[in-house]
Order: C-alpha cells, then sequence, then structure tokens
C-alpha cells in the first residue's frame, strides 16, 4: 500500500515509516520543507517519497488523493497558549483529516496520546480529544499512544533520561503512573491496525494495561545508564510554575509546563485493550533490560 506519514522525521514518525517500510509498504513522507533537503531526502530510511507539509498550512486532498492510508502524527510542540494550539495544532489536523477522507483514503489514522480523556486537565491532552472526535466522524481511527520508549530514546523518555543524569533529581507525582509501549510494539500494533479492516470507531490505546508507577519508570532509566536515581520529590505545582516562567521568556526547555500535568494526573486505564486483542495486538510489560545504554 502507498502509506503518507506526517511528522515523519519526529521520533514516531521514524520507528513508523522504518516498519512499514520493512513490511513491503510504499512510504509518503509529509515533513516542513525546511527540514528535508534533497540529500536527507535521499537518505530517510524507508521513505519512497516526500512531500512538503506544513501543519498549519494542510495540503488540498489532491496531496492525498493516491495515497491507501494517512497517518497524522505531525504535532507543533513549541506551542503553549490555548490560543495557538488550537489555532494550528487542532484546526491544522482537522482540515488535513477532512482533507484526506475527502479524497477518499481508506484508512486514515491519528496519532493521539493517553493524556487525551475525558476530563483531562492538559491542554495537549484536550487538543487531542478535539482532534479524536473529528477523525471519529469521519470513520477514521485514533490510536493513542502511551509513553513509548526503546533504543531511540527520543520524545518524553529521552526527556525523562536527561533529569536522571542530574546529580539529584527533582521527582514530580512521585505517586503517579504512566502506561508504555515499546517501540518495537507500537511499529507492530500500527502495522496491524493499517493492515486490517476492522472497525475502530472509539480511540484505541497502544499500551501495556498495567500501569508503571512513576518511581519505579525512573528507578529503570536511571539504572539503564548504570546509575543509581537519587531523587528528591518536589511539589508539581512548583515545578510547573518554574517552567511557566521560562515559557513566558522564551526560554528553551526539555519540558512544557503543560507536560507535567500529563505526568500527575494520567489516565486510569488504556482504552480498547480487548478490541486490539481481536487483531492479535499486545504488549510486553515494561522494562528497560533490554535497552540499556
Amino acid at each position: 500500500m502507498r502509506i503518507g506519514i506526517t511528522g515523519a522525521n519526529g521520533y514516531v514518525g521514524t520507528i513508523l515509516r522504518a516498519a512499514f517500510a520493512e513490511e513491503g509498504h510504499e512510504v509518503i513522507a509529509f515533513a516542513r520543507p525546511n527540514r528535508v533537503t534533497s540529500e536527507s531526502a535521499a537518505a530517510m530510511v524507508g521513505v519512497g517519497e516526500w512531500r512538503p507539509y506544513q501543519i498549519e498550512r494542510p495540503p488540498s486532498a489532491a496531496a492525498f488523493s493516491d495515497l491507501d492510508v494517512l497517518i497524522h502524527g505531525a504535532w507543533d510542540l513549541t506551542l503553549v497558549s490555548a490560543g495557538d494550539v488550537w489555532g494550528v495544532n487542532v484546526s491544522g489536523s482537522q482540515h488535513l483529516l477532512r482533507n484526506a477522507a475527502d479524497a477518499g483514503v481508506r484508512r486514515v489514522i491519528f496519532i493521539s496520546s493517553m493524556s487525551a480523556y475525558k476530563g483531562t486537565r492538559q491542554l495537549y491532552g484536550q487538543a487531542k480529544l478535539a482532534c479524536e472526535r473529528t477523525a471519529s466522524s469521519l470513520g477514521g481511527v485514533s490510536a493513542r499512544l502511551g509513553l513509548v520508549y526503546g533504543p531511540g530514546w527520543g520524545g518524553m523518555i529521552g526527556a525523562l533520561r536527561k533529569l536522571t543524569n542530574l546529580p539529584v533529581t527533582p521527582l514530580i507525582g512521585a505517586r503517579s503512573h504512566q502506561f508504555t509501549v515499546h517501540e518495537a510494539d507500537m511499529a507492530a500494533a500500527m502495522v496491524r491496525i493499517v493492515e486490517s479492516d476492522m472497525p475502530l470507531p472509539e480511540p484505541v490505546g497502544l499500551a501495556n494495561p498495567e500501569p508503571v508507577p512513576f518511581r519505579r519508570l525512573m528507578k529503570e532509566i536511571a539504572a539503564s545508564q548504570g546509575r543509581t536515581l537519587r531523587a528528591v520529590p518536589v511539589p508539581w505545582q512548583l515545578v510547573s510554575g518554574v517552567l511557566k516562567a521560562a515559557e513566558a521568556l522564551h526560554l528553551p526547555l526539555p519540558f512544557r509546563s503543560d507536560s507535567i500535568l500529563g505526568l500527575v494526573h494520567p489516565t486510569a486505564e488504556v482504552p480498547g485493550v480487548e478490541r486490539l486483542k481481536e487483531l492479535g495486538i499486545e504488549f510486553r510489560c515494561f522494562s528497560l533490560d533490554g535497552d540499556r545504554l
């Protein structure tokens, strides 16, 4: 099949394009023009073709007319205000999903997050929920990713790893938990969903349903680098306040203040577990034993 992936240069996008190419599918990578030169495009693993794409300026339906599947994973994580997030990420995603449906793309998949659940306080989760509703209304699939981990050490898991490199790690949400998914399992699940015709009208969670205590998560991240976690519990409100002040000054940060809410107020369960089992999709329990540095 011809599979389009937005955000193809990101952590998750890179994993997906390699996985689909390995299965014999042709990948069309959608990425910002300034991030893909002719040389890098030729070197992109698993890419048959790349096309310019900006989330704030979604292409017309014609850009998707030759695709069998579109996976929408692009998201501008530099935006922090609600107006910017809704004006760029939500509006851009909704337009893209509608254009893909108008183009007759057989399977449209929106990459969402486990932060997207009813009652979430997180702006990121609320924005993803809004896009999920659009995807559902168009017959698309919303796949909520858990905390993705593995040898790539990208995304949030990479940011948490940096924290464990500090002499003393500030531990927020010490009594909280996360639902996790290994890179390989996430990619295999996405391939299975794409190749299946099973309707998935409700969001499905790509994560092991066993919650991982946040303190254990940080201990294993530290141990994967041969370190012993030295952590001090810190009120999350204090950390969030410091990050908001830094954001107001436009300082580069490993975390957004909004991300803190996702760590301290996680969802209670993984949706669609039984539905995915019908497709033969299950996820390994969390362990970094095979992903040590």
